[in-house]
């Protein structure tokens, strides 16, 4: 397993000032994260079979067991899974890096849901909970360029008390989260406040955890990207997708194009069927200017499987579709990328 040692040094206006401990002791942390000088492709459609993830290059990289939750960026995947019987208690998946060289283990426990990457691949971000998973939390982000820790911290991630704290208990009932990292920032969802941190010098400032108002931000709408969704010359858009209606695409002149899959062999959970029953889907994202990318369900014996869709592809403008070749069984998306693309080009599901 590779070790990882924190320090802690005194520094002057560049450091962590309300991004370190409780008790504002300014700490810079000199935890060296993997990376490297060629940079794992994520401009583009990734996903998972088993432990095989799909770049948007044509390349894989095997993560040496079931990828689990996972997100792409810098040298390659980084994911959090366990084997049955593998974890104790209330504890959590380790998270690993896995890139074309083999797989590593590292010194952390990622919440559920948390993990995140942005756009770029530059920072990986998640919420840490320690003591294998089952303890308090902490922010962590990572300039993967550099591999340095830029944040760790507990900032509005704590109670008032912290004697015998119910961890478990506590974040089941008040939730916290990393919200997401756009424009050289990071957004934490704390028990009670929204904290956010300057990337460039680390420091953190919190705001009242207003739902309502965080929905009206600009960078809350870039990673939560609603109908219609155009492609990249807004010439066609995914308008809104009414339930258990045929999906359609729209052009800018306002022709709607009703999207079509080929026929199942037959009847959802008949034996002769064994892809996808191909009966509804849901538009997600463009992969290019004529190619948008929607979900359809995979099949778990007689039912459908939303939780392990098959990918298809969609074309303008026709709206003819097809089945994403190899995903035919179901696949497991990046943690951060509902339909397999980053969030500022694909629709939030919900």
């Amino acid at each position: 397993m590779m070790s990882r040692t924190r320090l802690a040094a005194l520094v002057g206006a560049l450091v962590l000032t309300t991004a370190c401990t409780p008790d504002d002791d300014p700490a810079a942390s000199t935890t060296s994260w993997p990376t490297t000088s060629t940079p794992v492709a994520t401009d583009g459609l990734i996903w998972a079979s088993g432990s095989t993830v799909h770049l948007p290059d044509g390349s894989t990289i095997d993560t040496g067991r079931l990828a689990g939750a996972y997100v792409v960026a810098g040298a390659g995947v980084w994911f959090a899974s366990s084997e049955p019987d593998e974890l104790d208690g209330n504890e959590l998946p380790e998270l690993r890096v896995a890139t074309a060289d083999g797989v590593e283990d590292l010194d952390a426990h990622p919440g559920i849901g948390s993990l995140t990457t942005s756009a770029d691949g530059r920072w990986l971000a998640f919420i840490d909970r320690l003591e294998g998973g089952a303890g308090a939390a902490e922010a962590v982000v990572v300039d993967l360029t550099t591999g340095e820790e830029v944040v760790r911290s507990s900032e509005g991630l704590l109670p008032s008390e912290t004697e015998g704290a119910d961890w478990t208990d506590l974040y089941e009932d008040a939730p916290v989260g990393m919200l997401g990292v756009l424009d050289g920032a990071a957004y934490v969802q704390g028990l009670s406040s929204l904290v956010t941190y300057d990337l460039s010098t680390g420091e953190a400032t919190s705001s009242d955890l207003d739902w309502e108002e965080i929905r009206s931000t600009d960078w809350y709408a870039s990673l939560h990207r609603t109908a219609p969704l155009w492609n990249p010359d807004r010439t066609w858009q995914i308008p809104a997708q009414e339930l258990g209606v045929t999906p359609v695409l729209e052009s800018a002149a306002g022709e709607r194009v009703a999207t079509s899959l080929p026929s199942a062999t037959g009847p959802l959970g008949s034996p002769d069927v064994t892809g996808p029953a191909l009966e509804e889907w849901s538009l997600g994202g463009w992969i290019d200017g004529t190619t948008a990318i929607g979900l359809t369900p995979s099949r778990d014996g007689a039912d459908a499987d939303w939780l392990h869709p098959a990918l298809i592809t969609c074309v303008v403008p026709g709206g003819e579709c097809s089945v994403v070749e190899g995903t035919e069984e179901g696949v497991n998306l990046p943690a951060d990328r509902p339909f397999g693309l980053p969030r500022e080009r694909s629709i939030d599901p919900g």
